[in-house]
């Protein structure tokens, strides 16, 4: 079975995934967080945008 890391790995930087180039992550204010348990945030972000489980917030100049 894949590991977190591996599943968004392969779902940004693949041919068939997103194709991504250039990435920042911060971790916020948890600073202790593994990169297995930034990847499973990272994993459920993607799952839900696929899934329409969204909610488009726009923002005035």
């Amino acid at each position: 079975m894949s590991t977190q890391l591996e599943v968004a790995k392969h779902r940004l930087f693949d041919e068939e995934g997103l194709r991504t180039a250039n990435i920042k992550l911060f971790p916020g204010s948890n600073r202790d967080a593994t990169s297995d348990q930034m990847a499973e945030q990272i994993n459920k972000a993607l799952a839900q945008i696929e899934a329409g489980d969204y909610e488009v917030v726009e923002f005035d100049d």
